[in-house]
């Protein structure tokens, strides 16, 4: 796996216990030597600094954020990209794989996303990977893929390095800095290749969430739950093969097709805050046109 350097992000504000539980399964990922482990911890929650005291030896970078924004979406957006500018900015991370407190990583985590960087990193339409699935386990499910193009789970996903770079490039990440930063980053995304597993490689407990189904029962968490590959055992040797087994658990995941490319671009473009400035100064200056006619 060499040429594949890459790190762990944990977002953590508020839910102690499962923080620990998190930190306990990334303690057991196979191949986790040589990943850094980033932790951005939003203060405010003793409980919370005792847990990242305990794992404190496990962690190479500790990054702890007063919650100044004007709303909880602009205090999450604001703890996520400071995290992913330590890690690619500073750190110079290839990739790295982005997890909230209340889930939990298969034992398998870094093996697949490593398999998966250095097979599709040098594609230039390569965005990242998705680590969640709801297709119930199966002995084809759990050591495969299929190709998508949908945005980024907050739960648990992998971004590239050069998949910053262009984000910053555009804009993006300024404007993903005040709202929803995933909703922001969506249309760019769309316009590339995401990955992801057939079987989740995390595990959703979010019903204590501000954006997720608050009860444990629902369809949402009862799917992860079944496709959640966990310590099952798996091939010896990493070697996951492209298996299109079905999409049909989310109506808004779309399979990749190439050619469809120029179409999500453009609706990037259309969709991009300047874009949007552009529109309404063009709109405003309309209306003052048309005032001004009117009134002569």
């Amino acid at each position: 796996m060499a040429g594949s350097a890459g790190s762990i992000l944990v977002l953590t504000f508020s839910r102690a216990e499962l923080l620990h539980e998190l930190l306990e399964s990334i303690s057991n990922l196979k191949n986790r030597n040589d990943v850094k482990l980033i932790v951005v911890r939003q203060t405010g929650y003793e409980e919370v600094g005792k847990v990242i005291e305990k794992w404190r030896n496990n962690i190479e970078v500790l990054l702890e954020i007063d919650g100044v924004g004007n709303s909880i979406p602009e205090n999450i957006g604001r703890n996520r990209l400071s995290g992913y500018a330590v890690a690619f900015d500073a750190l110079g991370s290839d990739w790295v794989l982005a997890v909230e407190e209340d889930v939990l990583l298969a034992e398998d985590s870094l093996l697949f996303t490593k398999f998966i960087v250095d097979k599709f990193n040098k594609k230039r339409n390569f965005r990242g990977i998705n680590l969640g699935s709801r297709l119930p386990v199966s002995d084809i499910g759990k050591n495969s893929y299929c190709k998508t193009r949908y945005g980024v789970y907050g739960q648990g996903a992998v971004m590239t390095r050069k998949t910053w770079r262009r984000m910053q490039a555009w804009k993006v990440i300024e404007y993903s800095r005040f709202g929803h930063w995933d909703a922001a980053m969506e249309s760019y995304m769309k316009t590339g290749l995401s990955i992801a597993p057939n079987n989740s490689r995390y595990l959703d407990r979010g019903w204590t969430g501000t954006h997720t189904p608050s009860n444990p029962e629902d369809p949402y968490y009862l799917d992860i739950s079944n496709s959640y590959v966990g310590s099952i055992p798996l091939a010896s040797l990493p070697n996951y093969k492209q298996a299109d087994i079905g999409y049909w658990w989310r109506s808004d995941l779309r399979v990749f097709k190439l050619w469809e490319s120029l179409y999500f671009w453009c609706i990037f473009f259309v969709r991009h805050p300047l874009s949007i400035r552009i529109y309404r100064k063009i709109r405003n200056l309309k209306q003052k046109t048309s005032e001004k006619v009117r009134f002569w």
